[in-house]
């Protein structure tokens, strides 16, 4: 069994076809082709289900994948600690409200505390709990709930959502309101698979059905956008309210309860801990952006 055919396994099954694979590995089609074949002759069995154009993991392949990347995982670390003074390799993903106003400053305060930094990848949260499943990336920061049982989830930071409306809104009178008197009102907000959207539905959404949802759009700053030109309102971190700017753009309309959820840390309950990912996650637990500049209603630690 070589480490070329182990990357050439997990490349298969993140892919699930042979020719994007081999993309991927700037190999040919016929070189994926051989080392899979080379792999599942050494192990005795077989590892994919061919459904054409597709190989799925079957049970044994299943098996295969934590221990294939643990294996990997253990070589690039050898790699890097001899031929980059010690460097660790990390891949972090992160759901876009946590990616856009805390990651900088995450990873501004780990590479000063740490020396390294880890690749990032920003996107919402259904996409980031597939890149975790199939071991893309090692750990990422939800804001949004799951529930998949190879999953495990860390409370991180706690959160406080708010109703932002343009300049000038009826609402934005600084006086609480009940959320049944937002009923009537157009809403522009995040798309469906986000966390956003997903606490919308359940919390202040459940309380105002049925409701108008004007627009959904994947893109934050494509939702402010349309939100400062009047076109509805949205429902968002107070994370927002902290942009230079804001006041001169948007109005808060205050509510009589409030609406926080957790952020949180996540990862695949069978990944092999590097120690780049033990001390990132240690990290993690122990920041605060309070601690670094944020206001008194930033996120804190829950």
């Amino acid at each position: 069994m070589t480490l070329k055919q182990l990357q050439v396994f997990l490349a298969v099954a993140r892919y699930e076809n042979m020719g994007q694979a081999a993309d991927a590995l700037f190999l040919t089609k016929g070189a994926v082709s051989q080392a899979l074949q080379e792999l599942e002759r050494h192990l005795g069995v077989r590892l994919f289900d061919r459904v054409h154009p597709h190989l799925r993991l079957n049970h044994e392949g299943a098996q295969l994948r934590p221990l294939a990347d643990e294996m990997l995982q253990r070589a690039e670390a050898m790699e890097r600690l001899f031929q980059a003074g010690g460097a660790c390799f990390l891949n972090v993903g992160a759901s876009k409200t946590i990616g856009n106003y805390l990651l900088p400053q995450l990873l501004h305060d780990f590479e000063r505390g740490h020396a390294w930094l880890p690749k990032a990848q920003i996107a919402n949260t259904a996409r980031l709990l597939e890149l975790v499943e199939n071991y893309t990336l090692d750990v990422v920061l939800l804001e949004g709930e799951q529930h998949l049982p190879q999953m495990v989830a860390e409370p991180w930071l706690q959160d406080e959502m708010a109703v932002v409306a343009c300049r000038g809104h009826a609402l934005a009178d600084g006086k609480p309101h009940a959320p049944e008197e937002l009923a009537g009102q157009r809403w522009i907000l995040r798309e469906p698979n986000s966390g956003t959207r997903a606490y919308f539905e359940h919390t202040l959404g459940a309380l105002i059905a049925p409701y108008t949802v004007a627009l959904s759009l994947s893109s934050t700053e494509g939702v402010l956008g349309m939100v400062e030109r009047g076109m509805g309102i949205t429902f968002a971190s107070r994370l927002m309210a902290e942009l230079p700017g804001f006041s001169s753009r948007f109005a808060i309309i205050r509510l009589n309860q409030q609406f926080s959820r957790r952020f949180s840390l996540c990862w695949h309950q069978s990944k092999y801990h590097s120690a780049g990912m033990d001390t990132f996650i240690r990290f993690c637990r122990g920041w605060s952006p309070v601690q670094h500049g944020g206001k008194s209603d930033s996120p804190r630690n829950a």
